[in-house]
């Protein structure tokens, strides 16, 4: 798992404005508003969707299904 850090508004403003002064205003909004569109298409699977040995690795215990023919002995 990948520790995801959150950063305070002010940390998050230098690299911004930076961009902007490299960059230009219009180039930077353009490239935000690009790189939100495009994310959309890439969203992860719906959980129910995944196979049950994925299900365990990510902590969550998979449904169970109908009795199994070896259940039955």
């Amino acid at each position: 798992m990948t520790l995801a850090t959150i950063r305070a508004a002010p940390e998050l403003r230098a690299p911004l404005d930076e961009l902007i002064e490299t960059h230009g205003l219009l180039r930077v909004s353009l490239a935000l508003l690009r790189a939100a569109l495009r994310r959309g298409g890439r969203r992860p699977p719906p959980v129910h969707t995944l196979p049950d040995h994925l299900l365990r690795d990510i902590g969550i215990e998979p449904e169970r299904r109908g009795r199994n023919y070896w259940d039955l002995r």
